[in-house]
């Protein structure tokens, strides 16, 4: 899994003007990883030469500030809250995160005399009960998942045509590889972050795997958090069935406010590596959440989202704007 001749160098690329920046700071840190390692997401705080925030799939480095040409930032290595964040958005001078339980954090970002960053401060905003968070689920649901749809017993069975024989590879042997890779590496570590569980609320029907996503966006001075529950059926395409907002409210104790009856004019473009909010003039997008990845707009005013287009597709769209865009 692991190529020691081939390094990965990073850089930032605008599209629309041309410009590249290096990242070799970057590089010195997860330039040589294994195949198990994700870049979940990339924000700039403002230019190329402000801050950048990354998210990886390693615990060893799940969070990464960078700063080109002057230095990086890690938090210590599998330490929380950085390991617990699936989602990033900047608001002002901080970063915040939330966790699978929708904790808020908050973390405080300076520059030390040579211009590296620093995270001065980490707060928790808001907190919940430990049990809102389905840590430790994923593999539970992917052994009941596919041993029930397995009929093999969970086992392959490959000729091997030299010998003429028939070897049986286990799923267990090569489960333990990649924990080993996992455990090793530290890639893949840490998990999508997403809640999910098998519907089971019509009985004797085939079981559709429902996921709870949770996305962390910066809407013209606010801090908004969609939460977009989805159905994977078995045998139709995927589909999102719900979608709540809540609003970041500091007034006494810091909490999540629902917001309702629309976005002041605005339109939320949601994907899994990038998320904005927009203003509108147009009528039919004003209050709209658009979804890339399955073609989805859901109208905050009607509460109705529009049928998906496409099969969901998570890992392999996004959004992408010019800086003089206007809807």
């Amino acid at each position: 899994f692991i190529n020691a001749k081939k390094m990965h160098s990073y850089s930032l690329h605008n599209p629309f003007t041309g410009i590249t920046v290096s990242l070799p700071q970057l590089d010195a840190v997860i330039g040589q990883v294994s195949e198990l390692f994700e870049v979940r997401k990339v924000l700039m705080r403002s230019t190329p030469s402000d801050i950048v925030a990354v998210m990886t799939n390693n615990w060893n480095h799940p969070l990464i500030l960078i700063r080109p040409g002057k230095g990086l930032w890690l938090p210590e290595p599998q330490s929380a809250p950085s390991v617990d964040i699936v989602d990033i958005a900047f608001l002002g001078d901080k970063l915040y995160g939330i966790t699978e339980a929708e904790d808020l954090v908050s973390l405080g970002i300076e520059f030390n005399s040579d211009g590296m960053p620093t995270v001065s401060s980490t707060e928790c905003l808001i907190r919940h009960p430990s049990g809102n968070s389905s840590r430790g689920v994923w593999r539970e649901f992917d052994d009941n998942f596919y041993s029930s749809n397995n009929d093999k017993g969970g086992k392959d069975e490959v000729t091997n045509s030299f010998e003429d024989h028939t070897e049986a590879v286990s799923e267990d042997s090569e489960e333990r590889a990649l924990d080993e890779l996992r455990n090793k590496t530290g890639d893949g570590m840490i998990l999508e972050g997403a809640t999910w569980w098998l519907d089971d609320e019509v009985p004797h029907e085939p079981k559709d795997i429902i996921t709870v996503i949770r996305y962390l966006i910066e809407s013209h001075g606010k801090l908004l958090m969609v939460k977009r529950k989805l159905h994977w059926p078995q045998y139709s395409i995927n589909f999102t069935s719900k979608v709540e907002v809540y609003e970041m409210d500091v007034n006494d104790e810091v909490h999540w406010v629902p917001v309702s009856g629309g976005l002041g004019s605005k339109a939320l473009f949601i994907s899994r590596f990038f998320c904005k909010s927009i203003h509108t003039c147009e009528d039919g997008d004003r209050d709209a959440i658009h979804f890339i990845d399955s073609g989805e707009k859901y109208d905050m005013r009607s509460q109705i989202v529009s049928p998906s287009w496409r099969d969901i597709d998570l890992y392999r769209s996004t959004w992408i704007f010019s800086r003089e865009l206007v809807v």
